[in-house]
């Protein structure tokens, strides 16, 4: 073990350490991989299945016979969902001579380790982030984005809630960073409410905490009928426990404009029940849907690790296996070269048909609403209703709406 600036780089394969020192960059036998992932912090969950997915998707690739004949060999460092933390694992792996680095629970983390990535010539493929940002103002050239942003998951959203809560008063809490900013601003733009009361909530704020209780107080004196948590993660749970103690949900419709299955069973069915989302992915979609490539992944988690995936390890699993296929595809391990592979490829793996844009690098996918089952599930792992699915077609936004202009990709 190593560390980088404090934070902890673990050597894995597997789960299994590594003898002896690291080999720098691409060896005739292996691709190193970074992975900069939340093992600690809001976002650990998410982040414990994004460690999953990655060696479900290493031991299937090197049962394929590896990349380009070459076996993968995992960088891990504990994100913490911070950014500082997060550039410096990222320097590390670099300095370790990393082909790509994946990973990440945060848009602010995301955000950054991509501005470092460009400024290394080294491929970043974001795997749980939602920030308009990424792929808009912030976009770069070594930057891509399998899962959708917020822009496309309010919009679907936003479509479910004008059509059955018109001329409601909306209330919003927000996490008080780049993902939860887009996301806020996204909502009200596409749902009409701009007037709508909004409290930043920081990010990380402790289980217990009285902020979310002086929030959530504040709509109902206001008497809002919309309550729109832009929190994930623990900080979602957390304003959930506290929405049930105040009884809003007696009073309220609760919208997560970005819900993800470790929320939902860390909280209480009766909180949970009713509440509105969207998600990229969900385990029961490839089955209502007929995926045949998500059957086969889900199964494929669930006899490994005894329970189904969440989304991140969907983008974990699909960006692990993008890149495979872009080196196949170039026939070479360049960054230049993979990422002129991937630009504009469209493919299908676990869900319905995706694109990778090549002027933005956010990848266009369906965008799915959700209602939480509470009380009326199935098993521990039936926690949403899937209500309706939208193409990402019809929800993303234009070049004209979005004007991104990404460096250029030197020979």
């Amino acid at each position: 073990m190593r560390r980088f600036g404090g934070a902890l780089i673990v050597l894995v394969v597997l789960g299994l350490w590594l003898p002896g020192p690291p080999a720098h960059g691409v060896t005739d036998q292996e691709v190193l991989i970074g992975l900069n992932v939340p093992q600690t912090g809001p976002y650990a969950l998410q982040g414990k299945d994004q460690i999953n997915a990655y060696a479900l998707a290493k031991l299937h690739i090197e049962e394929q016979g590896g990349i380009l004949g070459r076996s993968i060999r995992y960088l891990v460092a504990d994100s913490q969902s911070h950014p500082d933390v997060s550039v410096k694992n990222v320097r590390g792996f670099i300095d370790e001579g990393v082909d790509m680095v994946t990973g990440g629970s945060s848009s602010a983390v995301a955000i950054a380790v991509s501005h470092l990535c460009q400024a290394q010539s080294r491929l970043f493929m974001a795997t749980l982030t939602y920030s308009n940002d990424l792929t808009t103002k912030d976009a770069h050239r070594y930057t891509f984005r399998e899962t959708y942003n917020a822009w496309m998951a309010s919009k679907a959203l936003s479509k479910h809630l004008t059509t059955r809560f018109p001329h409601k008063k909306y209330f919003y809490i927000t996490s008080d960073y780049s993902w939860g900013w887009t996301t806020r601003d996204s909502m009200k733009q596409l749902t009409g409410t701009q007037g709508a009361s909004d409290v930043p909530m920081p990010f990380g704020e402790p289980l217990g905490s009285p902020r979310y209780k002086a929030a959530i107080q504040k709509a109902v004196d206001e008497r809002a009928e919309v309550l729109v948590l832009v929190l994930f993660g623990r900080d979602m749970m957390a304003a959930l426990q506290e929405c049930m103690s105040l009884g809003v949900k007696h009073s309220m419709q609760i919208v997560v404009p970005n819900l993800e299955m470790h929320m939902v069973l860390g909280s209480s069915d009766e909180s949970t029940e009713g509440i509105l989302g969207a998600v990229p992915w969900y385990w029961q979609i490839p089955y209502q849907y007929n995926f045949e490539g998500g059957k086969r992944f889900v199964e494929l988690y669930r006899a490994r690790y005894g329970k189904p995936p969440c989304s991140g390890a969907a983008t974990a699993y699909t960006n692990i296996m993008l890149y495979k296929w872009a080196v196949e595809q170039s026939k070479s391990f360049d960054p230049r070269a993979v990422i002129r592979a991937l630009e504009g490829h469209t493919f299908q793996m676990l869900k319905d048909e995706e694109t990778i844009r090549s002027w933005d690098h956010q990848t266009i996918q369906s965008v799915y609403v959700v209602r939480g089952k509470g009380a009326g599930k199935k098993d521990i792992w039936d926690v949403f209703e899937v209500l309706e699915a939208h193409a990402g077609e019809d929800l993303a936004q234009t070049r004209e709406e979005s004007p991104v202009r990404l460096e250029p990709l030197y020979n």
